[in-house]
């Protein structure tokens, strides 16, 4: 064996290790993208099903009270208190009382918007929900992930 075919062999071994450790790396980013972007997704699934149940519950004949900073105040059956929903530091809270912070506690994270709409004349409420997930040098991530679902009350 010459040096020179010790040098080709070399050289071609060097270009198959960095062209496999390319391909390692961008796959590790890959699934890093896509883990952060399901977790997210089962969190917004969640507070879906959570805010959508309550809502769902939401007793007449006083209408829920929606404002436009992603905020909604309700009443469930069978308890005097007024509920509340509303997002707060990318977190989606659920209160229960008469203001934000009293008895409170996170639903999910990672919300970028939180909206209701509602028409008085009908007993469906639209709710939207919006997260935008990133992973720092991951090409891909950071899309925006939304929800949205409508409601009927059951105890219009």
């Amino acid at each position: 064996m010459t040096l020179m075919e010790l040098t080709v062999g070399i050289a071609i071994i060097a270009l198959v290790a960095v062209t496999a450790g390319s391909m390692f790396v961008a796959g590790m980013r890959s699934f890093q993208a896509r883990h952060v972007g399901n977790v997210v997704m089962a969190d917004l699934r969640f507070a879906m099903e959570v805010v959508a149940s309550d809502l769902r519950a939401a007793m007449g004949p006083r209408l829920p009270t929606i404002n436009n900073d992603g905020h909604i105040s309700f009443m469930l059956p069978n308890d005097p208190a007024v509920w509340h929903y509303f997002l707060q530091g990318g977190v989606i809270f659920r209160g229960r009382g008469t203001s934000r912070a009293e008895e409170s506690s996170p639903v999910a994270s990672n919300v970028h918007s939180l909206g209701f709409v509602l028409d008085e004349h009908s007993p469906i409420i639209d709710i939207t929900m919006v997260s935008i997930t990133a992973v720092d040098g991951v090409t891909g991530s950071g899309l925006p992930l939304t929800l949205t679902t409508r409601v009927r009350r059951r105890n219009p």
